[in-house]
């Protein structure tokens, strides 16, 4: 398939200035001082807005099933006294990419960021409350979400619900409900310690959950960067694996049903016979 074509960027501005400046100036101090916070989630929960508010600086947003994110990227910005280098992760189940590709891109990252000493103090993981249900892709990208992670590091993770706004607030309450009960989607990863946080499309809201990480004193490994580091395959981590029993119960569902309308399609032929 063809990649996204964007529109050309607007002329560089003073504010573009000041961010290459940054960029100028951060990397040296990324192994030594710096916090780095990945940004996760399904495509169009509002990452790239996210990260919009905190740095100060216009991201590419997509919109529904479009990902304007189809690479990791480092995202230097300043919260209080603190150099903050924020991840903007593409998400799974992504119209344009295979989950194999997406995979591969975060697994190269995350090697040559261990390679740099460069360790996540913690990860943000988004859900936009305005679905009307745990999709399909959604509960696809929690499944691998947690594959990646690894159940040891969810001490370091906030799971934060996004675009309030633009929905009704007691259907965002029931839903919240849904992800947070006793059952519900999230319990798991807040039994073993993930706290659940709302982000309300601010860059007041945003630096708030920065800090609650901030806080944080140990820094993780994430599953797949361990496994990757130490030599395992893509393929034969935890997150590879379960891509390929996805895509192999895809293909199964795509052959039984292809099966069936044969099938149909001779009962026909045989009655009108």
């Amino acid at each position: 398939m063809n990649p996204i074509v964007y529109a050309a960027p607007p002329p560089y501005s003073e504010q573009d200035r000041i961010w290459d400046a940054a960029r100028e100036t951060l990397p040296n101090s990324i192994p030594g001082g710096a916090k780095v916070i990945a940004i996760m989630g399904p495509t169009g929960t509002g990452k790239s807005t996210f990260i919009s508010k905190l740095a100060g600086r216009e991201m590419k947003i997509g919109h529904h099933l479009n990902s304007c994110t189809d690479q990791v990227e480092e995202v230097p910005c300043k919260v209080g006294d603190h150099h903050v280098i924020l991840v903007d992760t593409p998400g799974f189940n992504d119209i344009h990419r295979s989950d194999t590709e997406i995979l591969t891109a975060l697994a190269d990252w995350m090697k040559s960021s261990y390679q740099d000493r460069m360790f996540l103090s913690g990860i943000i993981y988004l859900h936009a409350i305005s679905d009307t249900r745990m999709t399909h892709s959604s509960l696809q990208n929690l499944r691998m979400f947690r594959k990646l992670v690894g159940d040891h590091n969810f001490k370091n993770v906030i799971l934060a619900t996004t675009k309030w706004s633009v929905t009704p607030l007691e259907d965002g309450l029931r839903r919240e409900k849904d992800l947070t009960s006793e059952e519900g989607f999230w319990s798991t990863m807040m039994a073993a310690g993930s706290v659940v946080r709302r982000f309300e499309n601010s860059a007041a809201s945003a630096q708030s959950l920065v800090e609650e990480i901030l806080h944080l004193q140990k820094k993780i490994v994430p599953k797949v960067q361990e496994e990757v580091v130490h030599g395992k395959k893509l393929a034969d981590t935890e997150a590879g694996i379960y891509i390929e029993q996805t895509i192999a119960l895809l293909q199964k569902k795509h052959e039984e049903e292809k099966q069936a309308l044969l099938e149909e399609v001779q009962r026909a032929r045989s009655e009108r016979g």
